[in-house]
């Protein structure tokens, strides 16, 4: 039986489409008007669009606000990495086009939520993770910061200023920046969210699960974050990725005192199998 482990594989994300990252078989990300806001109805929001591409979903979350989610436009910009020394010619830029959670400001140095509620983008780690990304304020003369979370704490954090002397680390032009934040833990969801609109045009991380197979779902078997469903009965494992059993069942299989991280379902007897990541 085949148990699946952590890897270095690294997923990359190009957004501003440079040429040269989709030559070497990296999509461009095509252009678009951002998903639908949240709608307001009878002092209640209803959430707004969701998109996921290549393991990197973008969410709008519940706000209703003029500025739309997950745009893709123009913008031509070249930037050389100060670390890498590696060149882009970007076409395109991402707009979340705001705050992750109500209330941010600019000069927040910290998120004062762990897990964002609005315009954020996301993705699954299967464990250690080195997360790259290249970006601009959206505002000249005005600092604005991204944060990385898991959902409970600050993995790391990137000012995107246009002033030189506030620019970490100090750079001759500070039109455009980099940065690479290290998460050093277990399967989880990691977070990217802003105190105030920042444009994205290029991310990358390590041990990104992309997809999940759901070959289990012809018998009912699930996963909705928080148990496994099991409504036929069938005798269920569950194994987390250095092979040990945690858990066994007739029955649906909460999940909410399991530790974080990657585990794999099965039917006894089968080889059969469903990734899920807590």
């Amino acid at each position: 039986m085949t148990f699946f482990g952590a890897n270095a594989q690294t997923t990359v994300w190009n957004i501003g489409g440079d040429p040269t990252v989709a030559s070497n078989g990296y999509t461009a990300w095509p252009t678009n008007t951002g998903l639908a806001t949240g709608i307001t109805t009878a002092g209640v929001t209803s959430p707004g669009g969701i998109e996921t591409i290549n393991g990197l979903t973008i969410t709008t979350g519940s706000i209703a606000s003029s500025t739309l989610c997950g745009v893709v436009q123009a913008s031509a910009k070249t930037f050389t990495s100060p670390t890498t020394s590696i060149s882009y010619a970007f076409v395109n830029k991402l707009l979340l086009n705001g705050s992750g959670y109500s209330g941010a400001a600019n000069t927040d140095l910290a998120p004062l939520v762990f897990t964002p509620t609005q315009k954020y983008a996301s993705f699954k780690v299967s464990g250690n993770s080195t997360i790259y990304l290249i970006g601009c304020t959206g505002s000249t003369g005005i600092d604005r910061i991204a944060f990385i979370t898991d959902g409970t704490k600050l993995i790391g954090s990137k000012k995107f200023t246009t002033t030189t002397t506030t620019a970490t680390p100090p750079v001759s032009t500070a039109d455009m920046l980099d940065a690479t934040i290290n998460y050093t833990g277990p399967g989880t969801t990691l977070y990217v969210y802003f105190n105030a609109s920042i444009a994205l045009y290029y991310m990358s991380a390590t041990s990104v699960i992309t997809a999940v197979k759901q070959v289990l779902s012809d018998k009912g078997i699930s996963f909705n974050g928080t148990e496994i469903s099991n409504p036929k009965g069938m005798s269920l494992e569950v194994y987390n990725v250095l092979g040990k059993k945690v858990a066994g069942s007739l029955t649906s299989i909460p999940t909410s005192n399991f530790t974080k991280g990657v585990y794999i379902v099965r039917i006894s007897g089968s080889n059969d199998s469903l990734k899920i990541c807590i």
